[in-house]
């Protein structure tokens, strides 16, 4: 049987993995011009991850993908933090390996957004 999940929340998985898949495209492509005229990708894509794993948690009643939740939205977070430094040209930022980090939270919820939406 599969397993069941509210329509909001299986919404909100399926946001937070294409964040992740454009993110993870734009570390992958070096011929992606992300800094031009202040699009700024990287950032950009891991605030909105960052975003929606905070907004997920309530909706999610599995204590265990809570928690990979709040460990995402923290990691997002640094890994923003990062991306801002070379911003300012503080740091390097991320780097394509990177991309690997981002892979592996996505197959941690790739499965979980496969449920079916709740039908009343």
């Amino acid at each position: 049987m599969t397993e069941t999940m509210t329509p909001i929340l299986k919404w909100q998985y399926e946001q937070l993995l294409k964040e992740m898949l454009l993110l993870q495209s734009h570390l992958t492509d070096q011929d992606c011009p992300c800094e031009t005229e202040s699009e700024m990708c990287v950032r950009k894509h891991l605030l909105i991850i960052e975003a929606y794993a905070q907004e997920t948690i309530p909706l999610e009643k599995d204590e265990a993908f809570q928690t990979k939740l709040q460990q995402l939205a923290l990691e997002a977070k640094q890994k923003r933090n990062v991306e801002e430094r070379k911003l300012r040209g503080e740091d390097e930022g991320l780097a394509e390996d990177d991309s690997e980090w981002v892979r592996g939270w996505r197959k941690e919820f790739e499965f979980r957004s496969l449920a079916e939406p709740q039908v009343k």
